[in-house]
């Protein structure tokens, strides 16, 4: 048995990340969930083989899923069943509840349960009292989780087939356990009502020892999100990552960087990775379509975060101004821009009058945006509207170059 489940969670850790980075690469959604079924079910017939509960095997497959670097599309890819699956378990445990047991020694079963939460609760104030939580962290973490689990379950049905103790011992302990998660959201209740009061010292920030979550999500950190995720790290802001390159992400894990593989435009990718509490989400994907795919996710469930796009050519820029976002960069304007002002010093013109040609056209080239965005898929109207702008340019530019002539005059 000892042999099997170090087994397990040495392939989970060693062996499960090589291939979900081999079928993350297929970018085939289905293949993913379904390996992760397989690697579930294998080791439940696993556990089962070695003489242990199924339910034992699929805990651990549980926990060896949990530490994948993939744990975040993982647990999107199973939140349409989570609901489902969380209500069978409760409508199990509420069927499983032994009333006339309960009616027999209610004295003995209610003590059971007042046991079980406070001897959880003074443990779990001690262990937050060693990790130097805050006091009103400290006692939400204990009564968060006094009640009894899951594992208790799990504990009662792996133990009673070989007797450890007997069944009335297995039906008293379960109901206990069942009983406690029934108290748990009172107990929270309470919590909130006696520990929340206005004006209430709840530490000061030096007490707290949670770091904050990430303010700022890039999502997409090839070529054009490193530049700026970059600028952001050093100058201390944390960084959350997200992209669907298991290289780049395996490359990203090697420099510490927090990084995580999933499709930015779903939405429960986003809420893992921290959107609920992050300021900015930086959007640097090379794919017009996915851009705007997570920018309506975005916008839809997080409409307080700050959004900054980069656009891959003019007709997503156009896409990208209808969505109203904070900031707009064009992924190879101002290097073209840049290249073409270098080359007007070579051709001969000064570098005052070059670089003063590349802002007049950079300005020019902006408002240009503003007013062609509306005219966008109207092909005639919008032919029209690029030749004025084009000709208009033209002539903002033969004007400064006039009055560049006129002041040389002057001075000579």
């Amino acid at each position: 048995i000892l042999i099997t489940i170090s087994a397990i969670v040495f392939g989970g850790e060693f062996l499960s990340a090589p291939v979900f980075r081999f079928i993350a690469e297929t970018r085939i959604r289905e293949m993913f969930t379904a390996f992760a079924l397989l690697i579930v079910i294998a080791i439940a017939v696993l556990m089962q083989a070695v003489g242990l509960s199924p339910a034992l095997g699929t805990f651990l497959a549980g926990m060896v899923l949990a530490e994948s670097e993939f744990r975040h599309e993982l647990e999107a890819d199973i939140e349409p069943f989570k609901g489902l699956l969380l209500g069978l378990f409760f409508i199990t445990v509420g069927a499983s509840i032994d009333i006339p047991l309960f009616l027999q020694q209610p004295l003995l079963i209610l003590g059971a349960v007042f046991a079980l939460i406070v001897i959880k609760l003074l443990v779990l104030l001690l262990l937050a009292k060693l990790f130097n939580m805050a006091f009103q962290q400290g006692t939400l973490f204990a009564v968060a989780l006094a009640q009894g689990g899951e594992f208790g379950f799990l504990l009662i049905v792996t133990a009673a087939p070989y007797g450890i103790f007997p069944g009335e011992v297995a039906n008293l302990l379960s109901l206990s356990i069942a009983l406690s998660m029934l108290v748990s959201p009172l107990m929270l209740f309470a919590h909130e009502r006696f520990m929340s009061r206005p004006g209430q010292d709840c530490g000061g920030p030096e007490d707290d020892v949670f770091e904050e979550d990430a303010p700022v999500i890039v999502a997409g950190y090839g070529r054009f999100g490193q530049i700026a995720g970059r600028l952001l790290a050093a100058q201390g802001f944390e960084l959350t990552i997200l992209d669907h390159s298991p290289s780049q992400i395996e490359l990203l894990r090697r420099y510490g960087s927090r990084v995580f593989y999933g499709d930015p435009s779903r939405m429960e990718l986003l809420e893992a990775a921290g959107a609920k509490e992050a300021k900015l989400l930086i959007v640097a994907v090379d794919e017009p379509d996915k851009t705007l795919d997570i920018i309506d996710t975005a916008q839809k469930h997080f409409p307080h975060l700050k959004i900054l796009a980069r656009a891959i050519d003019r007709r997503h820029t156009y896409e990208l101004m209808k969505r109203d976002i904070a900031v707009i960069q064009r992924e190879t304007f101002h290097s073209a821009l840049n290249l073409g002002v270098d080359a007007l010093k070579l051709l001969g013109i000064e570098e005052r009058r070059a670089n003063k040609a590349g802002k007049l056209f950079a300005e020019y080239d902006q408002q240009s945006l503003s007013v062609l965005a509306d005219l966008w898929g109207d092909d005639h109207s919008y032919g029209v509207a690029v030749r004025q702008r084009t000709e208009d340019l033209k002539h903002v530019l033969n004007a400064d170059q006039e009055e560049w002539d006129t002041e040389e005059a002057i001075q000579d």
